[in-house]
């Protein structure tokens, strides 16, 4: 069981500092969000997703990898995890033709990072903003999503933002120190949205033969009035 560095009262007493009282805006543009496993779009940028489809800005999902290899006893869950993922982004406000299924193998994304980015390219222009995990953020494929994600944007003239997941339970306020790091206020209906969609991963919430992939204390942060991000 993975027990945070840092407690998740240390983390919201770090965070209330951020950005002053201003809240941060994101870019009212097409938001392209890249999610190396199923749920990390919900976890990380969930309530955002909820939020832009209020206002009717198009979110497009790129699911990296099917989480097929979640459980450490070999059961391929790879068509659970997908259904769950169309599921809970339904509940995002997210339709199914809104997602790409890019079928990397899941934990190996660093070793395929050349074929992700040679498969998000044509879901990316000037005028899109990717949201992708933190290039730091304490797992191998959220790592690599980042940094495909960074070369993608530099290279199409993208707007990027960071989202953090691993961070918040591998990670220190220490090596978040100085970052430019915002705020995002989620309304009661995103909250809600999010803790909705959070709900269709019954395969992370649940185990059948162990402890849940995702147990309450991995949770703490999806249940935050707000959610933090890198704009890059």
């Amino acid at each position: 069981m993975i027990v945070p560095i840092v407690s998740e009262a240390a983390w919201l007493g770090h965070l209330a500092t951020l950005a002053g009282p201003a809240a941060w805006t994101p870019p009212s543009k097409s938001t392209l969000v890249v999610a190396p496993h199923p749920d990390d779009e919900t976890l990380g940028a969930g309530g955002l997703i909820a939020s832009l489809r209020t206002r009717g800005i198009d979110v497009t999902i790129a699911a990296v990898t099917d989480g097929e290899n979640a459980y450490d006893d070999g059961i391929d869950i790879r068509e659970t995890r997908a259904a769950e993922q169309y599921a809970a982004l339904a509940r995002l406000g997210v339709s199914s033709a809104n997602m790409h299924r890019l079928r990397l193998p899941d934990s190996s994304v660093t070793a395929n990072e050349e074929a992700l980015l040679e498969r998000l390219s044509p879901l990316v222009t000037g005028n899109t903003h990717i949201l992708a995990p933190w290039q730091h953020d304490f797992h191998p494929d959220h790592e690599a999503c980042g940094r495909a994600a960074q070369a993608l944007a530099a290279r199409q003239g993208a707007q990027l933002t960071f989202y953090f997941f691993w961070t918040w339970h591998r990670g220190t306020i220490e090596q978040l120190a100085g970052l430019p790091l915002v705020r995002f206020p989620l309304s009661a209906k995103q909250a809600r949205a999010k803790q909705d969609a959070l709900l269709s991963y019954r395969s992370q919430l649940q185990h059948p033969t162990g402890a849940p992939i995702l147990p309450e204390n991995l949770l703490a942060p999806a249940y935050r009035s707000f959610e933090v991000y890198l704009p890059s």
